[in-house]
């Protein structure tokens, strides 16, 4: 089952949980940390929001690898999510931010190298006539 299922979905469901339906600013600061450097670190919800698609997307890349006939599949539901992604990113109010078009063009970025690695290894596994 998990791998039908687009991880990506989790960075989008992140974004709406705590930007749109519980309302936190993207602005607001999470986290303060001095560093020895004497500058100070501030995390703020977006780049909180960013970090954990960003470890979502390497996740989809690593499933994308898989030979299986899942595969597909779940290409095809990210590339449905994509498309989901835009129309939110246009349409639904408190989405049309910075922040979620950088999640959208992650999603993108897993569709794309998601069919582009099913295809290289495809050609890669192709074997034509005997092979003795």
């Amino acid at each position: 089952m998990a791998r039908f299922f687009p991880f990506m979905l989790l960075a989008v469901v992140a974004y709406g949980v705590a930007v749109a339906a519980m309302g936190v600013p993207l602005s607001q600061e999470l986290l303060n940390l001095r560093l020895p450097s004497g500058s100070v670190f501030t995390l703020t919800m977006s780049e909180l929001l960013l970090a954990i698609s960003t470890v979502v997307l390497f996740f989809e890349i690593m499933n994308a690898t898989s030979a299986k006939s899942s595969s597909i599949f779940n290409h095809g539901l990210s590339l449905v999510l994509f498309i989901a992604c835009g129309l939110i990113f246009l349409f639904v109010p408190g989405f049309g931010t910075g922040t979620f078009l950088i999640i959208t063009l992650m999603s993108l970025v897993d569709v794309v190298a998601g069919y582009s690695i099913s295809i290289l290894t495809a050609r890669r596994d192709m074997t034509f006539g005997n092979q003795e």
